[in-house]
């Protein structure tokens, strides 16, 4: 059955954006099994989650875990110390555990990331990407992670990046994720934004959507903030990174553009919902957001015939009673000769 609200077609779309139940189940009971793989052989003392899966905005298919393994004091001086070989040390340690009770395991089989050992389980569609890192004593929440290919520990905030995007969470009332996740579907249906990572469209909807809002309104509100912030710096949610600083003057105004024209177009769908006309609004917000946005209820014949006397056309394209669509159609006299 078709939405017959805007407010219904954003929850069925919030919903198609959720990863399959199954797959997180299966990350999360993966996730403990491997920490007490690595605990139990004392190469770590804890563990936790990172990236878009532990920020809760990832958009589905569930294609890899991002894992902070925080290896124990014991190795501290053996592989953080002034001595060359710790970080690819620290992998193997891990690679060898693992193995040891996944022997189906596979190992940086798609690719062999810097920071991460890649791990390929068998029973699962998705890697698991296990960072080995050490806690920075001097900071409360900082890690150095590792660095296989520049032999070398790192300083991350990775634990204040999701910290923060929690707390915006709670202070929406739990909307902000679902609103990420909406931009980030947003933006695989712009290829002129293909450039634009997922932590890029987190950082401009995090500095948008501070309060609660409607999925409508938080889309216009952080489109329209997202079409001025990336012609300057774009910091992530910690205001640490800037993620623009390689972006081209041609690049950023591409991006400008884009952004300028769904938050246009954005307004114009508030606006006919406001005046009750949902399904014109919903055929807008389609054209925006693409699949999985549901499509709208076909427009009748009759209906369409009736608009076009006095009301509008939309920017899809859609005839109106409205007036309050892209283009008025304004009553015209027939011209005729005497």
């Amino acid at each position: 059955m078709a939405p017959r609200t805007t407010g219904e077609a954003f929850a069925e779309f919030d919903v198609a954006l959720n990863l399959d139940r199954r797959e997180l189940k299966q990350a999360q009971g993966r996730h403990q099994e491997v920490t007490e793989v690595l605990t139990e052989a004392g190469i770590a003392s804890s563990t936790f989650l990172q990236g878009s899966f532990a920020r809760k905005t990832m958009l589905k298919p569930l294609k890899d875990v991002d894992m902070i393994v925080l290896l124990a004091e014991d190795h501290r001086q053996r592989w953080f110390g002034a001595g060359k070989g710790g970080p690819a040390a620290s992998m193997a340690a891990i690679r060898q555990a693992v193995a040891a009770r996944w022997p189906d395991a596979r190992f940086d089989e798609d690719k062999q990331p810097a920071h991460a050992l890649q791990v390929t389980f068998a029973d699962c569609t998705f890697t698991f990407d296990l960072v080995p890192a050490f806690e920075d004593g001097d900071t409360e929440e900082g890690v150095f992670i590792a660095d296989r290919d520049l032999d070398r520990w790192e300083w991350s905030n990775t634990r204040t990046l999701r910290r923060v995007v929690r707390e915006r969470n709670l202070a929406t009332v739990g909307a902000f994720v679902h609103q990420v996740r909406m931009g980030k579907s947003f933006k695989t249906n712009q290829p002129t934004l293909e450039k634009l990572s997922g932590l890029v469209i987190e950082s401009l909807w995090y500095a948008a959507i501070t309060t609660k809002m409607s999925h409508a309104a938080a889309a216009v509100t952080a489109l329209d903030h997202a079409a001025e912030a990336v012609m300057g710096k774009v910091y992530d949610p910690t205001g640490v990174d800037d993620l623009a600083k390689d972006w081209t003057p041609g690049e950023r105004l591409r991006f400008s553009q884009t952004f300028g024209l769904a938050a246009k177009r954005g307004r114009e769908a508030r606006r006919l919902a406001a005046d009750g006309d949902h399904q014109a609004a919903i055929d807008i917000w389609h054209a925006v957001f693409g699949e999985p946005f549901h499509a709208p209820t076909v427009q009748p014949a009759a209906q369409a015939l009736a608009a076009l006397s006095a009301g509008s056309i939309t920017s899809a394209g859609r005839a109106v009673t409205s007036q309050r669509g892209a283009q008025t159609n304004r009553p015209a006299r027939s011209w005729r000769t005497r």
